[in-house]
């Protein structure tokens, strides 16, 4: 290593430097991370309002199964677990044959604005038929 005469190399601050270029990078990552649970819990969430709306749906109660009291306690049910959780939450009941589907579509929470993560579940069961 080579010295200049006069010159004197100097390390003080370089860690002051280093926090404020590595501090936007870490602030990144954690908001990234929250963002990430808060989109699997929506999920979550989603999915357990529709596998509710689909037990709503499955059950034979005599009367044919009206898909607007359907919607409405599913989003009921989803207020209940969270009303923030899953937003504008559009719930669609689907019969086919003797199969129900309940879709439950919504945004979840974002932490970054302009941002809209949209969330999705899905439960399918047969209908039940009881027999006498």
């Amino acid at each position: 290593m080579v010295t200049v005469p006069g010159v004197r190399r100097d390390d003080r601050g370089s860690s002051a430097i280093e926090l404020v270029l590595l501090t936007p990078l870490l602030i990144a990552m954690i908001f990234g991370i929250v963002q990430a649970g808060l989109v699997w819990h929506a999920r979550h969430v989603a999915v357990a309002a529709a596998q509710q709306g689909a037990r709503l749906a499955r059950a034979d109660t005599g009367a044919p199964i009206d898909p607007a009291v359907v919607r409405a306690q599913t989003i009921a049910y989803l207020h209940k677990l969270g009303a923030d959780l899953v937003g504008d939450p559009v719930v669609q009941v689907t019969r086919t044959g003797s199969w129900v589907t309940v879709t439950v579509t919504g945004h979840a929470v974002s932490l970054l604005p302009g941002g809209t993560l949209t969330v999705r579940g899905v439960s399918r069961g047969p209908i039940e038929e009881f027999r006498r």
